[in-house]
C-alpha cells in the first residue's frame, strides 16, 4: 500500500465507524501495532497521516508506559495483555502508576480467539480496577485529550 492508500482506507473505514456509531472522535489503533508502509529503502511511517485525522493513537513499544508530558500522542506504547494473568496485569498497573506514567492495555480475545487472555484474568484486572479509587480508568481518547489541555497548561 501507499500512503494515500492508507490515508484513503482509514478515512473510509472512519466514515462507516461514524455511520454506524454516531462517535465524532476516536483514537486509532495501528493493526499488528505496525505503523509504515512498504520496507527497506521505501519504508514510510504513515503516523503523520494518522495525526492529521485523529486526537491519539496506540501502537507497541519498549514498554507500555506513556509519560504524559513527553509521550508521542500518535503513537502511544500499549501493554499487550494476551496470555497474561490477573496479577501481571495487576502489577504493570501498580508499576506505572508509581512512575506517574499512562498504561494503555491492549485485548484482542477473551478465552478465545487470535491472542487471548482468559476471562478469569480479565476479570481479577477489573475488579482491582474498580476498588482501587486512586487509579483513573478512561477511553484513550478521554486521556489524550485531558493530557493535551494540561500541556498547554504548563506553557509559560
Amino acid at each position: 500500500m501507499t500512503l494515500q492508500d492508507i490515508e484513503d482506507d482509514v478515512l473510509e473505514a472512519e466514515r462507516r465507524l461514524r455511520a454506524l456509531t454516531g462517535v465524532a472522535e476516536r483514537t486509532f489503533a495501528y493493526p499488528c501495532y505496525q505503523d509504515f508502509v512498504g520496507s527497506g529503502l521505501t519504508r514510510q511511517s504513515y503516523v503523520p497521516i494518522i495525526a492529521k485525522h485523529f486526537v491519539a493513537a496506540r501502537g507497541g513499544g519498549e514498554r507500555p508506559d506513556n509519560h504524559p508530558l513527553t509521550c508521542d500522542l500518535h503513537y502511544l506504547w500499549s501493554l499487550k495483555a494476551e496470555y497474561l494473568r490477573g496479577a501481571e496485569l495487576i502489577g504493570w498497573a501498580e508499576w506505572t502508576a508509581q512512575r506517574g506514567r499512562w498504561l494503555i492495555v491492549t485485548f484482542h480475545g477473551i478465552d478465545e480467539g487470535h491472542l487471548p487472555i482468559s476471562r478469569h484474568a480479565l476479570t481479577e484486572f477489573c475488579d482491582f480496577l474498580v476498588r482501587r479509587s486512586d487509579f483513573w480508568t478512561a477511553p484513550v481518547v478521554e486521556v489524550a485529550r485531558h493530557i493535551i489541555a494540561w500541556r498547554k497548561s504548563q506553557q509559560l
